[in-house]
């Protein structure tokens, strides 16, 4: 029961306050390029954490290679080292922006291990 309901809660209390006490001390484009790296992982190891107690159900590694290339995909972009024109206006046609992406984290890091 700890593991289904507690881990979950633990682990994004812990890192949130970790991101929460490192963002003061980190300023600047490098500050703000660390802060979206830990968010994204904070959120990833938030859907890790989701799926922790249950079993594996899929052993392929081609499905986890896909979901890593789109957690890597929406980070880069997040970051804003991609852009490409005609890709933000479907995106943004498409609600794909803010949250909505933090959500996407979170999704990949609970089916990579679903």
């Amino acid at each position: 029961m700890y593991r289904k309901y507690f881990l979950p809660i633990a682990v994004l209390l812990g890192l949130s306050l970790g991101v929460r006490w490192l963002d003061p001390l980190l300023n600047g484009t490098l500050g703000e390029a660390i802060i979206i790296i830990l968010r994204a992982v904070l959120l990833f190891c938030f859907g890790l954490s989701l799926n922790i107690a249950k079993r594996k159900r899929y052993e392929t590694w081609v499905r986890k290679v896909l979901i890593s290339f789109v957690f890597i995909f929406f980070l880069v972009w997040d970051l804003g080292y991609i852009m490409i024109p005609e890709l933000k206006t479907v995106f943004n046609y498409l609600g794909l922006y803010g949250y909505i992406v933090y959500l996407i984290y979170i999704y990949c890091g609970w089916s990579f291990f679903d």
